[in-house]
């Protein structure tokens, strides 16, 4: 039963490894990411980490869409735990952001405020935006 549920037929890890490793990545990152926010850790440490849990969530959320697609693909769990490893330990997080990372946001971020801008003709969305303002322009006093 172990070795069926760590290791599948046309991968190293499988998604049992593969969701273990990540597991321990992840406290790693978070107990990396606490010490840089708790201690007097430089800006650029703050800043790996911030970059770091970012590109992870984006990662995980393009996941939802395209499991079923990647996960057939040879050694899809191993790309994504060194992937995940060295945008942690390596300083990758900060390359793939500047790669890739930088122009899809920026490239979504345009999107979004222009969804917005749209969506402000709307009497109803208008009000609602309003209030999630005012709730965060409040809890940020």
């Amino acid at each position: 039963f172990f070795f069926r549920f760590f290791v599948s037929h046309n991968m190293l890890f499988g998604p049992g490894l593969t969701n273990f490793v990540t597991s321990l990545v992840l406290m790693a990152a978070g107990y990396k990411s606490f010490k840089a926010i708790d201690t007097k850790f430089s800006s650029s440490e703050e800043k790996h980490w911030l970059v770091f849990w970012t590109l992870y969530g984006v990662v995980q959320f393009l996941e939802l869409f395209l499991d079923m697609i990647v996960s057939w693909l040879p050694f899809y769990y191993e790309l994504k735990v060194c992937l995940i490893v060295y945008m942690a330990f390596f300083d990758g997080a900060s390359k793939v952001y500047e790669v890739a990372g930088k122009k899809g946001f920026e490239a979504g971020e345009a999107a979004i405020q222009q969804a917005h801008a749209k969506g402000l003709e709307n009497d109803m969305y208008r009000q609602y935006s309003e209030k999630v303002t005012a709730m965060v322009n409040k809890k940020s006093q």
